[in-house]
């Protein structure tokens, strides 16, 4: 858990625009509200670069989403708050965070208010076009109970990538 700790604040630091900068795609999400992103919903997001400016104020994200059988491009910008989550808009209000990043893999926490005002807290694992192997997937099984969020809302976002007709 320490070194998870340490991880995290040091990807928080300096050269954080390092690490997320290039093409990433959505390998597993995990939501509370398991029904937001499942197929063809509406947080269910194919996400396929990151961009953060300098001092990584700004952070884009370019992202495909799947509906009704059509794929839409989507890019958005989120802006670095106080406490160094982004806050965007998309599908109503959302606060994301790296919490933690390798060569191979970035984990964000986000949470997203709808219009409805439904709140729904959300894990994305991004990754190099490679699923988790099996301690990786165990790592997110705790973190995901650590986050209230229940196991068995992971999805293997990768998997059904191939079958999505996203760019």
């Amino acid at each position: 858990m320490v070194k998870f700790l340490l991880l995290a604040l040091a990807f928080g630091l300096a050269h954080a625009h390092d690490k997320v900068d290039g093409e990433w795609v959505t390998v597993a999400i995990a939501a509370n509200n398991v029904d937001k992103i499942e197929l063809e919903r509406p947080l269910r997001l194919y996400i396929r670069e990151l961009t953060c400016n300098e001092e990584c104020s700004e952070m884009g994200v370019k992202f495909y989403v799947n509906s009704n059988g059509q794929c839409s491009k989507t890019e958005v910008t989120g802006y670095k708050q106080a406490d160094d989550s982004y806050r965007t808009q998309f599908e109503g209000d959302n606060t994301f965070q790296p919490v933690y990043a390798t060569p191979k893999n970035i984990v964000f926490t986000s949470k997203n208010v709808d219009r409805a005002n439904r709140e729904t807290n959300l894990i994305f694992v991004l990754g190099k076009s490679e699923p988790l192997d099996e301690e990786e997937h165990e790592k997110l099984v705790k973190f995901t109970e650590k986050q209230n969020i229940p196991p068995e809302n992971i999805r293997d976002v990768l998997a059904t990538a191939v079958i999505v007709i996203c760019g």
